[in-house]
């Protein structure tokens, strides 16, 4: 009987899953987090909260603005700002979308795939908890460079060629919570008011927290260059770099988070890819062909997720 394990319970994962369990085909996803929805993440600051990776998503295809104007009905999500590609947000926090995606769904948390193997017709994924999933199917979704870790600890003859082309930039987000509300933008979000921060978003204009919260986002450069400091280092030069944007004296707490797989700068113009047969690999930078927007986001894991469950579902027939 046909039985697919999914690793990682992002978007991707999350979309191929609901996929799959609706077309009557057993399925579980394997995340190493304590919250399904990678970087659909929220995170409570006192009496306020933070979006601190995804803030907002936009719509460009038929099939993605479907699923959307249902969790619109479901009163999850809603329009943020914007006309063209409007953006959309997760009413209560990006974190609470993807549980609401994963509240009909097998899914084991705070496990970390360390190997893959095949044997007698069947994968084996053990997990660093020293549990062992079984599994007919699979598919990755993690960043390629969390794959091939896996992959290189694994006795698979997996193709890795394609995975190797694919390269991430690191980002370096603050979280500050502030004495006094502060306005930016007309909406929450002002991006590039630096030669370093990329975005500053206020989650109290967004409409999430009820305190003042800011999800501040260094730019690519200046998250590269500093990633891999000490974390008290990180904070003291982050500061100095925010002080203008935001002043000192406003802050009453600062958290760092660093997301050293923030973003591909190269695509793949195919929505998956089978490095071994029924061993998928997908994700966001994974765009289908008629993608003509060069980028990845939450609309291309969502369509990755869906193209990945098509084709496991057409293994099935």
């Amino acid at each position: 009987m046909k039985r697919v394990g999914i690793v990682g319970a992002g978007m991707t994962g999350l979309t191929a899953a609901a996929e799959l369990q609706k077309a009557g085909i057993e399925v579980f996803l394997l995340d190493k987090g304590k919250s399904v929805g990678g970087r659909m993440a929220t995170r409570r600051v006192g009496e306020g909260k933070a979006d601190h990776g995804a803030q907002f998503f936009t719509v460009r295809s038929d099939e993605f603005q479907q699923a959307v104007n249902k969790w619109i009905g479901d009163r999850e999500v809603k329009k943020w700002f914007g006309d063209h590609h409007p953006r959309y947000q997760s009413i209560n926090g990006m974190n609470a979308l993807a549980k609401y995606l994963a509240k009909d769904l097998c899914v084991y948390m705070n496990r970390k795939v360390q190997t893959i193997d095949f044997q007698n017709g069947r994968y084996q994924l053990y997990t660093e908890e020293n549990e062992i999933f079984e599994a007919t199917d699979i598919i990755l979704t993690p960043p390629s460079p969390q794959v091939i870790e896996v992959l290189n600890s694994s006795r698979l003859q997996a193709d890795r060629s394609i995975l190797n082309t694919l390269k991430f930039t690191p980002c370096l987000v603050v979280i500050v919570e502030l004495y006094t509300e502060m306005l930016y933008g007309d909406h929450g979000q002002l991006t590039n008011p630096s030669g370093t921060i990329q975005r500053i978003v206020n989650h109290e204009q967004k409409g999430i927290s009820k305190t003042p919260v800011l999800s501040v986002y260094m730019n690519k450069d200046w998250s590269e260059k500093h990633f891999d400091k000490h974390e008290h280092e990180l904070l003291r030069a982050i500061k100095n770099e925010i002080k203008e944007s935001i002043g000192a004296n406003h802050i009453k707490s600062i958290q760092l988070k660093k997301w050293r797989y923030a973003e591909v700068e190269q695509v793949l113009h195919q929505p998956f890819i089978e490095i071994m047969p029924s061993l998928l690999v997908a994700g966001d930078a994974f765009l289908r062909r008629e993608d003509k927007t060069n980028h990845s986001r939450l609309e291309s894991a969502y369509l990755s997720g869906k193209s990945a469950a098509a084709e496991l579902m057409e293994k099935n027939i």
